[in-house]
Formats: C-alpha cells, structure tokens, sequence
C-alpha cells in the first residue's frame, strides 16, 4: 500500500514525460519538413524559370538524401509533371484547386505530404506574385518510431528498475516490522497465556521499543491486580466456605422443620378429621332428633325452639364440611372418583336443594344448556356438585333480588375429549377489581363488612377454586360493582357415549309444542331443553295466542295470579308454577314446581294427566324390607330406626362389626348401612368379610359416615360398599337411597309403576358385565312364554302347588334380571299365596299374567344386543 502511490505517481510522470517527447518531436519534425518545402521551392524558382530541367533532375534527387524525405515531385504552373524523385503514388496535386496559391499540408498515418507552391518574385510589391510551379514532397516518420520505441523501451527499463528498488526497500522495513510487531506479540500472548515474570526489549526500533516498556508496565501492573485478586479469591473462598457451613446447618434445620410441618400438617389433618367425625356424630344426633320431634305435637313455642336448634346444626355443620374441606384440599388427600354424571341432571338437583333460600329473596333460577353439549362426562359428580352448591349459594347470598343464571356450553378438543364452560350470573352487588383479586384467597371476603352482613367462614369459593384446579380446570371472575358478577370455570372432560338413557327423549321428535311464557329467560331455558328433545316449539306472551299444537306448557311466575289465568286455558296443559305455589287439585292440567326436574316435564308431556295420578310421595313405605344398620354410636341407631319406622321396614341393629358378621352369616337382608370408623373392626373390614361369606354376599351395602367424603373411593369398592352418604342423613336422602338400592314392591298407590326392565340394576346384577346381562335377559325371556301358559292352566285347575312352584322359579329369575315390574308382582303374589285361606283363582293371578305381558311386549320393541351394547 505505501508503493502503490508512488509507482501510480512514477508510471503517470513518466508516460507524460514520454508523450511530451515523442509529441515534442513530431511537431520538430513537422516543422521541419515545412522549412525543407519552402527551402527547396525558393531554390527551383530561379532554375525553373531558366527552364534547366536536368538541374531539377539533380536538385530533386540530391534531396531525398535528407532524412524523412520519401519522395519528391516537380509541377509545372499547368500542374505537368517536370521531374520526379522517388515513389509518386501520393505525389498527385490534383486535390489543388486552379488559383490556389497556399500550401497544403496532408497529414498521413506514418508521415505527412506538402505542396508547396513555387511563386515568382511579383515586379510590382502591391500585386499579388504569381505561381510558376508546385512543389510535392512525401515524408516518412518511420525513424520517429524507431526514437519513439527507443524512449519507451528506457521509461520501461526505468521503471521497473524502480519497482524493483521499491519492493526490495519495502520487504526490508516489513520484515522489520513484522520481526518487531512478533516479538511484541509474543509478549502480548505472554501476558495472557504465559508466565508473568518476562521483560521485554525492542533496541533496534525505539517507538517499539517504547512501547515494549509499556506493555512491561502494564503486565506489572497486571500482576499486582492478579496478586490482590488471589488474595482475595483466597479470603472469599474461606467466607464461602462458611457461609455454606452455615445453609447446610440451615438446611438441616429447615429440613427438620419441613418434617415437623409435614408431621404437624397430618397431626392437624388426622385432627381435623377425627375433630371433624366427633363433632359431626353428635351434629347428626341433634339433626336427626330435631326432626324427629318436629314430626310430633308441640306447642308453639317449643317448635320454634327446635327449628332453631335444627337450623343452627346445620349451619354450624355447613361451616364443619367447608373446613374439613379445605383441610384436605390443603394436605393433597382430596381423591377425585370419575363416573358418569347427567349435566343437567347435576344442575337440576342443585337447583332444587338451593331453591329454599333462592325463593326467600324471590330470585328465579334459569338453566340453559348450549346445543351439542355432551348429556353425560365423566366426572366426580359429588366434586361438580359441590362447586355448583358452593357458587349458585354465593349468588344467591349476594343477589338481594333478580335472577341467577346458569349456562354451560362446550367445545370439541378432540373426539374423546371436550372443554366444558359453566357460568353462573347473578344480578346482585357485583364486585369491584380489587375485590375479585381477593375473593378466592384463605379465609377471605371482598369486604369485613360481608362477613357480618352475609355471615361466612370466606373458604366456600376457596375450596371451588381447589376442587376446579384439582379436576384439571381454571376458574374466573367477571363482574362490575351494582351489575351482578359471571363466576366461570372450565374443565376437560371425556364424554360418555354408552350411558343408561333416563328416558327415551326422542319419541317428542316432530311434535309441536306451544309455550306461554312472558319471561324471555325462562323463554329461553325452555326452547332450548324443548329443541333439544326434537320439538317444534311456537312461543306466544298473551294466553288467548296459544296456538293448536300436540302440547302446551304454561309457565308462569310469582305475580302471575293462575286464579285469572287458568280459566283461559281451554286445552290440557302443562303448568309451571313458582316454587311456593301451593298445589292444586285439578284433573285437567298437570302442575310442575319451579325449579322443576327435566325428567318430570318430559314425563308430565308424554305421559299427560296419568302422571300426575302416579306421583310418588313424600314418604314411600316399604312393608317386606330387612335392613341391618351397623353403627357404634346408639343416637344414630335411634334415628336410623325412627326413620325407617314411619317406612314400615325391619330394622336390625349391631354396633359393632363381629355383631353384624353374627347377624349376616343367621339372616338374609334388603340392605345393610355400614359405619365406617367403629372399633375393633371398621366398616371397610365388616363388608369386605360379608362380601367374602355368609347369606349376604350379594346384599347392597350403603356406607353412612360421620366424614364428609371417602379419602380413597376406589377402597371402598373393593370392600363391597355400593353407596357412600355422609351423616347426618334426612328422611327424603333415606327414602332416595332405599329406593334407589331396595328392589322390593313400594306399598304406595301414587308410587310410579315399576318399568318392565332397569338396564341399570341389570347391570349390577351382573357387576357391570353387559353381555352376561343380556344373556340372563333373553334366557328369562325364552322361558317366560310358557310359564305364563303354565300360570293360566294351573290356575283354572286351582293347582295351588303348581302355582307356587311356578311363582317362585320366576322369583329366582328375577333375582338376576332387573324387571322390577315382574318382580313387584311375583313378591306380591307369593305373599298372597301364604295368606289366602281358600287359595287364589284366576282373577288373582291376573296381575301376575299382566305383568309377564308387559315384558314380552317391552321385548317385542328391544333389541338386547343393541341395549346393551350402548
């Protein structure tokens, strides 16, 4: 780079140099061969006019001895050619014009021609002298060419010469250089990599040199800080090693204090637990004595009393559940038992234990279920339950009056999966931001003052909060304050394809349905179920609009006075009435309560007024039932006993578990209520020995526990137990769980008729095992054409052994078939038998004959494989 401008610099000089010479030159030459020209046409003037034309013979041959000279050529004044020497090929001067007198100049690629006029000395000085002859003469430059490359062939040799000085100088300071700039790397990687303890010295360079002496001071420098740095490394490691003595003592204690919380967080949960069954065993005694003697005669005052004392246990075992609770959210022993639920069967349950206290403030509930929402998931139904308890009483406690609305809808993730979303909006107070970022904290509420205004222990949304994260889902808030609040909460869930079908909804399909309802909720709510089971629904908000249809539900609230309203309802109609309408006896309409089951409404169309002649009461009786309950606490034996008295049932007691083993091993029962925690031998052990021998292998076992939930369901399937309930126990929970286990006939007129077949209790009967179920089916069905040939021949001959042998082949077969129907009337029969002195006949057997009918008929419309299969 440092040659480069001066070799650009020499080769410009130089070529300049050359090109002023050689163009120097030509213009010498040039001038010349101008001065040869006139030179010579001076000359042959005085010989041309004497006309001596050999002398210009020599003339012009002398001259061509000039150098450049080519050729030479003499004209006449008439342009004759008078002598010539030379090559005349470009000697021509007919390129002059006649009265021409300058000369020309013909410039050609190697030389150059001239005519050169020859003019006489003029006699008079004013005139113009005249031409007496031309003068042509060629040059040639060829020797300029020879000096020209002569020229170039120095500068070359110049040059390069110069180049080659130039290099040479150059590489000698570069390897200088280079050798120095080495030797101050060296020491530089030395200073990095290398030992500390070097000098460097560059003597021939002094700038190098210098900075030599710089890099030795600052590699002494570098040393002092490395020095100072090892010392303290040196001090750091040692407090380093100090500080990690003391986090491994630390660590130590926090790990023996990380035991002691673990150690004292189960003490507390085994506490709260043992706490919790030991104050929920006398609870259930107070709850269940109170109601026992609200059922008898007392004065006024003592009533209220009592109702006092059995509000205030309920309370006090609602805030109990809700710690316990919270307790086992916070230990992690919350386990979640995944089944098949009925979404809106869950809902409609909760809605219609919550519309007690809804109906106080007089809030309406509405239920609206999204189209292709799956109608059963798998799921922890007592876990959704409860968080749809825990969220609709939130609503109801802070809405002081409105509405309260539950939506669910769902989104397909994938073909065994779906994203179910349930709302619940409210009109009450609402809350402010601050306050929704504080609801779901321990033991907190948007405001103290809540506390003594709604009361609350602050943990209900709590334990939502867990139970919705356990189950895999997310919960939320959207709510301003004075316009309500939208709890929400999501949660993946696999739906169930091969669920038992409550009814069969699709026999509406293409009916058409007109529906009174001024309330565009409640409008909606009902157009959605209705679409739902296939109807074509037609909405009218004036009662003198309904239009002719194959149904009509009225469906009216608390200011709609149905004194005025009926008479104007000339057709048969369904009628929804608010929740503390009283019921009426009408033989025209069928009445439903709100909140109303979706199972009844569906009944109440399809079945019309021979549903509301088949309602079941309050308290069935079951006159045959044997029931052993097993419980070490005797108040809750006294209560069981008070209950299942007023349903005409057989009670036996044992308040241990080898009592109840004695008992199971002598007699068969309908039903066993087990206890769980009793001593010696709990209630898990107790069933799982019945379960394994004696009379009652096969007997439903409910377990009736002081816990609020099982910490490990799966464990008591194991042991055999059918059923869980926590205590305390009501009258209608009873008779719920007695109808739902016992299958024996209900001696209640206004009971609904027993269904030819329960695909459920057949597969119970069957421990879940479809294709078993389906064959003692069809084996029942096989053999029951000629039993009931064989009925009708024995009892027109009074065959009364016959009778009784054929009675109780059929008892057996339906011990493992669920044909409740079948079943109520072969117990019926066969008591009938042990009591008619005479004997029956063949009106008595006719229920019996009816009944098998029933089933041949209900098999004539099923088919078996296809039932159980789905």
């Amino acid at each position: 780079m440092g040659l480069l401008p001066i070799l650009a610099l020499s080769v410009a000089l130089s070529a300049y140099l050359m090109f002023s010479q050689i163009n120097e030159l030509h213009n010498l030459m040039t001038e010349r061969a101008k001065t040869s020209s006139q030179q010579l046409a001076v000359l042959t003037e005085h010989v041309l006019a004497d006309g001596h034309h050999d002398t210009l013979a020599h003339i012009t041959t002398a001259s061509l001895e000039e150098t450049a000279v080519k050729a030479i050529g003499i004209y006449s004044a008439d342009r004759q050619l008078i002598t010539h020497a030379g090559p005349k090929s470009n000697l021509s001067i007919t390129a002059i014009r006649p009265g021409e007198q300058e000369a020309q100049y013909q410039l050609l690629d190697d030389g150059m021609i001239i005519r050169q006029p020859i003019v006489s000395p003029a006699i008079n000085t004013s005139a113009v002298s005249p031409v007496v002859g031309w003068i042509v003469m060629q040059f040639d430059w060829r020797h300029l060419k020879i000096h020209l490359y002569q020229t170039l062939l120095l500068g070359t040799v110049f040059l390069v010469l110069a180049f080659i000085m130039c290099v040479s100088l150059t590489s000698y300071i570069n390897q200088s250089l280079a050798s120095d700039l080495a030797t101050l790397r060296q020491t530089i990687r030395k200073m990095a990599t290398g030992p500390k303890n070097f000098h460097a010295h560059i003597p021939e360079n002094g700038e190098f040199n210098e900075i030599a002496e710089e890099l030795n001071q600052l590699n002494n420098a570098h040393q002092r800080e490395l020095q100072e740095l090892q010392r303290n490394v040196e001090q750091t490691n040692i407090d380093l090693r100090e500080t990690l003595e003391t986090v491994e003592v630390q660590n130590i204690e926090l790990d023996l204090a990380r035991r002691e919380a673990v150690n004292a967080s189960r003490i507390k949960s085994e506490f709260l637990a043992n706490t919790s069954h030991e104050i929920r065993t006398p609870l259930s005694g107070i709850i269940g004595f109170s109601k026992i003697l609200l059922k008898s005669e007392l004065e006024i005052r003592q009533r209220d009393a009592i109702e006092t004392i059995h509000n205030s246990a309920n309370s006090l075992l609602t805030i109990i559940n809700d710690i316990l609770d919270f307790s086992k959210l916070e230990a992690g022993k919350l386990v979640l038992d995944n089944a098949p639920v009925n979404l809106r069967e869950a809902v409609e349950d909760t809605l219609q234990l919550l519309a007690p206290s809804a109906n106080e403030k007089k809030l309406e509930f509405v239920l609206i279920i999204q189209e292709g929402t799956p109608e059963t998931v798998f799921v922890d139904g007592l876990r959704l339950r409860q968080i749809l308890t825990n969220l609709i009483n939130n609503a109801i406690k802070f809405t002081p009056a409105g509405h309260i609305k539950i939506a669910i809808s769902s989104n397909q993730i994938d073909e065994n999966n779906v994203s179910l979303t349930i709302q619940i909006s409210d009109t009450g107070i609402g809350l402010s931001k601050d306050q929704q970022q504080e609801i779901f904290k321990d033991f907190s509420q948007a405001d103290a003052s809540i506390t003594r205004q709604y009361g609350g222990t602050g943990l209900g949304l709590v334990i939502v909060k867990g139970l919705v994260e356990q189950m895999g889902g997310e919960i939320g808030i959207v709510s301003e304050p004075g316009h309500g609040a939208t709890f929400w909460f999501t949660l993946n869930l696999s739906p169930c394809s091969n669920a038992i079908k409550l009814r069969e909804f699709s026999v509406l399909k293409g009916k058409s349905l007109t529906l009174y309802d001024t309330s565009e909720l409640h409008y909606q709510a009902l157009n959605s179920l209705f679409l739902s089971w296939g109807l074509n629904v037609q909405h009218c908000t004036n009662i003198r609009d309904l239009k002719l249809a194959d149904y009509y539900v009225i469906s009216v609230d608390a200011r709609t006075d149905l004194s005025k309203l009926l008479p104007e309802v000339t057709q048969a109609a369904v009628i929804i009435t608010d929740y503390n309408e009283q019921s009426r006896d009408d033989t025209k309409h069928v009445y439903l309560n709100k909140p109303f089951s979706h199972i009844k409404l569906f009944d109440a169309l399809y079945k019309g007024f021979e549903y509301t002649t088949k309602k079941q009461s309050q308290i069935p009786s079951f006159p045959n039932a044997n029931i052993l309950a097993v419980d070490d606490n005797p108040s809750n034996l006294h209560i069981l006993g008070n209950f299942m008295a007023d349903m005409a049932i057989h009670t036996h007691f044992a308040q241990n578990g080898a009592e109840a083993l004695q008992q199971c091993r002598e007699k068969t029962f309908d039903l066993i209520f087990m206890d769980i925690q009793m001593p010696q031998m709990d209630g898990i052990e107790t069933s799982r020995q019945i379960r394994n021998s004696g009379l009652n292998t096969d007997t439903p076992i409910i377990a009736l526990s002081a816990y609020l939930s099982p910490e490990n369901p799966s464990q008591l399937r194991k042991a055999g137990i059918n059923d869980y309930f926590s205590k305390p126990i009501s009258e209608s929970q009873l008779a719920t769980l007695l109808s739902k286990h016992l299958k024996l006939p209900i001696v209640n007129d206004d009971l609904d008729t027993p269904r030819p077949v329960d695909i459920g209790e057949c597969l119970r009967l069957t421990k879940n095992r479809p294709q078993l179920a389906a064959d003692m089916l069809g084996m029942l069905f096989e053999a029951l054409p000629q039993q009931r040939q064989d009925l009708v021949n024995a009892a027109q001959k009074g065959d009364q052994e016959r009778l009784r042998t054929i009675n109780h082949t059929l008892k057996g077969a339906c011990c493992y078939t669920g044909t409740p129907s079948l079943k109520k009337q072969v117990l019926a029969f066969e008591q009938l038998l042990e009591t008619a002195e005479n004997g029956v006949d063949g009106q008595d057997v006719s229920a019996l004959i009816n009944a098998i009918d029933d089933l041949l008929h209900w098999q004539d419309q099923h088919d078996l494989n296809v039932v159980f299969e789905a």
